[in-house]
């Protein structure tokens, strides 16, 4: 499955401030160097690096439990067992006291992932491919991701702004799912290539197509 697409847009990921953006990010990593195994497990971190960071989300451990049975502090830390599945993960957050579920499953060659806000229902989800992305399980996140921002211009376009409402505390603006008001956001953008767009979550991942075409 191929999970690119053609059309143009743009990235949130000024190259001039890619080292401020991913400010934080050696010190997750060594929390978890010796749990990663699988190519997939590094993208996860990756997510779970931006939604702590960007929107102030707090991970309350694992599992796919959509009650939230007390008011929770969270951590910004992965918790224990996080990746101990070998076909799929799944995550607990809180923010404002909101429960969201970070879902990902492991199909053929690709990462599928859905983030579910439990108390309106949204759900959106991004399809990734591990072993075209990752290259490394040592070093700066350049190394292990060379195209770490683009990834993450997906997380954030795909995966947390259909979800997610309100300011992100680091892009300081409120997120938005029109293309237009998001390029005025963000005035300092790199064209990069489209991908996937999101459609029906349960049908694609009943039939693995959520990537686009088939190989």
């Amino acid at each position: 499955m191929d999970c690119r697409r053609g059309n143009n847009t743009y990235s949130y990921v000024p190259c001039s401030d890619v080292g401020h953006f991913f400010y934080g990010w050696d010190l997750l990593y060594k929390s978890v160097l010796r749990d990663v195994y699988k190519k997939s497990d590094l993208l996860i971190a990756l997510v779970h690096f931006l939604v702590t960071k960007l929107y102030d989300f707090r991970c309350i451990g694992i599992g796919d439990d959509s009650v939230l049975r007390e008011e929770v502090m969270g951590s910004e830390l992965l918790p224990d067992d996080w990746n101990n599945d070998d076909l799929k993960y799944s995550l607990r957050y809180v923010k404002d006291n909101n429960l969201y579920l970070l879902l990902g499953h492991i199909t053929e060659d690709t990462l599928v992932m859905n983030l579910l806000d439990i108390n309106t229902k949204k759900v959106s989800n991004i399809c990734l491919e591990p072993e075209l992305l990752v290259f490394a399980f040592t070093g700066d996140i350049n190394t292990l991701m060379p195209t770490a921002s683009e990834i993450s211009d997906r997380y954030i376009k795909e995966l947390f702004v259909p979800v997610i409402e309100g300011m992100s505390r680091e892009a300081g603006t409120q997120t938005t799912t029109t293309p237009s008001s998001a390029s005025n956001q963000f005035p300092l953008l790199l064209p990069r290539p489209q991908f996937m767009t999101r459609g029906s979550v349960s049908a694609q991942i009943e039939t693995g197509n959520c990537c686009g075409n088939d190989k």
